[in-house]
């Protein structure tokens, strides 16, 4: 039997009133990717405060503080594909498990260490753990979702994101003047009873679902190509190289990768060079810098919210084709054209409504990101998705190295020309966006 189809004993008329089993799994996911981000980004924040790093051996200008920050982001950019290909493979219902309780693990486990080379590896363990997160969320989402709302139910998640990256900041701070370790030991209890949740309430496919009705189940498949999830579970089980063969060789993919891996360059500037702009440059107080940074990036969560359900509306109205990349491509000029007048803008205030500008712009295209995979995927919906995203954050990765070094020595920065280089990533990532075509799938076949 199918999995795509009401078993016998969900009988019931189609135009009875649905269930909402999707939007509970919606949520799980969203709250997993809270818990992503507070677990992420905490350590920087512990990292900040003399009596951790004392008690680690540690330094801020210490080289080893930047490696132990750095070594997350490699590992999970690297782990990107091979975890959306678990998710692909054997479903998201327990890969997702593993990786939310795996990754509360290594966040609990950082309580524990004591120098610099246990600090090292559980980071790493994080990176791999966490890799697999987004592409399964994409994986969740291309099932549970209608095709009309997918744009939508991705900003929902990966807003839950941002909203996690800010709350590590101010709650680890909260925390830390208790205990340091006592606060990654409650983050990854926090997590352990998550992964458990997600474990419980949802399923690989929503046909699966015992509390889901035939109503729900119809407009989850309203638009959806005629696949049944027993054919797509079988693809997903076949000859993932070939599959792998068909990524590569997609030029629409190719654009993608190239737009998230010049958006993160460009938008990276505001979570690592953008305090000590402020500070030099605009000649604020750190306390004032640091209520700036965040005022900034919590602009981008409207812009999350926005672009899903512009993309959406975009989708319906122009078709797949521009309804996906038009917002995604113009949105990064508008990001552009912020960096260029910050240098014109006299008050720090008018700086900071431009780089608001950019955390809303950058934002703002996120959504048609990961609809856009989810179009295109087929059975590889999660591989697909960490695909890109494993080009995006190796973006991330080279940013702060790459602003750095071409914008001067490190003591004497020429900050117009840093702005000018995100300004340039941005323009290449708007080009490249419009070749992205979410009407020709990516992988059309395993077989």
């Amino acid at each position: 039997m199918a999995l795509a189809t009401a078993d016998s004993g969900r009988q019931g008329d189609v135009a009875d009133r649905p269930t909402a089993v999707r939007y509970q799994v919606l949520l799980l996911a969203t709250a997993s990717s809270f818990m992503l981000y507070v677990d992420r980004y905490c350590l920087g924040e512990l990292l900040k405060h003399d009596s951790v790093t004392l008690e680690l051996g540690l330094n801020h200008n210490d080289l080893l503080v930047a490696w132990s920050l750095s070594a997350f982001f490699w590992s999970y950019a690297l782990l990107q594909v091979p975890s959306g290909w678990l998710a692909d493979r054997f479903g998201p219902r327990w890969l997702m498990t593993f990786y939310v309780i795996g990754w509360s693990l290594c966040a609990a486990a950082t309580g524990w260490v004591n120098g610099f080379v246990s600090l090292f590896a559980v980071r790493i363990g994080l990176g791999v753990m966490q890799a697999g997160a987004y592409p399964t969320s994409g994986n969740i989402v291309s099932r549970w979702m209608p095709l009309a709302e997918r744009a939508r139910a991705s900003s929902v998640i990966a807003l839950g994101g941002r909203l996690g990256a800010a709350t590590a900041l101010v709650m680890t701070t909260a925390l830390i003047t208790w205990s340091w370790r006592a606060t990654m030991m409650i983050y990854g209890v926090i997590g352990c009873f998550l992964g458990a949740a997600f474990a419980i309430v949802a399923r690989d496919w929503p046909a699966q679902h015992p509390r889901l009705n035939a109503a729900e189940l119809a407009l989850i498949e309203r638009g959806r190509p005629s696949q049944t999830g027993l054919s797509v579970q079988t693809q997903a089980n076949s000859q993932p190289l070939r599959a792998f063969a068909q990524l590569v060789r997609s030029a629409s993919m190719w654009a993608m990768c190239v737009a998230q891996f010049a958006t993160n360059i460009g938008w990276v500037f505001l979570l690592t060079w953008l305090p000590r702009y402020l500070t030099e440059v605009r000649g604020v107080t750190s306390q004032l810098g640091a209520n700036m940074n965040a005022i900034i990036l919590f602009t981008g969560m409207f812009g999350m919210l926005s672009g899903g359900g512009l993309t959406d509306v975009l989708s319906r109205r122009l078709g797949l084709r521009h309804g996906r990349a038009l917002p995604l491509a113009l949105s990064r000029f508008l990001a552009a054209g912020a960096y260029l007048a910050v240098p014109y803008l006299e008050s720090p205030w008018e700086a900071m409504a431009a780089f608001c500008i950019v955390s809303f712009a950058t934002d703002l295209g996120v959504p048609g990101t990961w609809a856009y995979t989810q179009d295109v995927g087929g059975p590889y919906v999660a591989a697909v998705l960490g695909w890109g995203n494993m080009w995006g954050n190796l973006g991330a990765a080279i940013a702060p190295v790459v602003i750095g070094r071409l914008s001067g020595e490190e003591e004497v920065m020429d900050w117009n020309l840093a702005l000018l280089l995100c300004a340039g990533a941005f323009v290449v990532s708007g080009i490249a966006a419009f070749f992205i075509d979410a009407t020709k799938p990516v992988v059309t076949s395993a077989d």
